[in-house]
């Protein structure tokens, strides 16, 4: 009788023990944050790809602008549509994201004005081919990003009856951020301005020289692969 009642009691304090070491681990453990992928079965957060190559469409719009001289000087400003292609590839260096990207764009900038000598006068970009570099730091979803590069750009002038065309390489500036839907899908705004085309030609027995540059902003989707 003895001996079952020290049983008794020694098995009584030995579960006691166990509940009192137990209670303080639950109570530190309601503490702690809850930490994905250590705490809990959610797992860690994903992380956005960057690194790697795209292609893409885009439009949007811009302006034309110049002077034309011809005995007088007329400076004008003119607005159109813009549309294209680009592609490019992205490398991922620690934080900062580098890339090079080509385009195509259709370019509906265009003016037409009064010239004191040359009476009525078109100015017109038709197209651009760029080849620029990117920097980017990605912060969470969004990429904010500043560009530099050239410009090949074709630039259409008419007066006295006559049309030139002139096809320029000049430098481009620009600026954009970019938005990550997924690892693949992308959404951007870049905003880019181009250099000066120069023109010096004859119209209809008049010289004329002519300057111009262009600025656009384009709203663009891109795919990565």
């Amino acid at each position: 009788m003895a001996l079952n009642t020290i049983s008794s009691l020694s098995l009584a304090a030995a579960a006691g023990c166990l509940v009192a070491s137990l209670l303080p681990m639950h109570a530190q453990s309601a503490d702690f944050p809850d930490m994905p992928g250590l705490y809990s079965t959610q797992g860690p957060a994903p992380q956005l790809r960057w690194e790697g190559g795209y292609v893409g469409a885009q439009v949007g719009g811009g302006h034309l602008f110049g002077e034309v001289k011809a005995t007088g000087t007329k400076e004008y400003v003119g607005g159109g549509t813009a549309a294209g292609l680009f592609a490019g590839y992205n490398w991922q260096m620690s934080r900062a994201v580098l890339g090079l990207e080509g385009d195509f764009t259709y370019l509906g900038h265009k003016k037409t004005f009064n010239h004191a000598t040359l009476g009525t006068v078109r100015a017109k970009n038709n197209w651009s081919a760029g080849l620029k570099g990117r920097v980017g730091l990605p912060i969470d979803r969004f990429m904010p990003y500043l560009s530099a590069g050239v410009t090949l750009a074709d630039f259409e002038l008419s007066a006295n009856g006559a049309k030139k065309d002139t096809t320029n390489l000049s430098v481009n500036f620009g600026a954009g951020v970019e938005y990550a839907l997924s690892d693949t899908v992308h959404l951007r705004a870049d905003y880019s301005i181009n250099g000066v085309n120069d023109m010096r030609k004859n119209f209809g027995g008049t010289s004329v020289k002519s300057t111009a540059g262009s600025h656009r902003l384009m709203l663009g989707v891109s795919y990565q692969f």
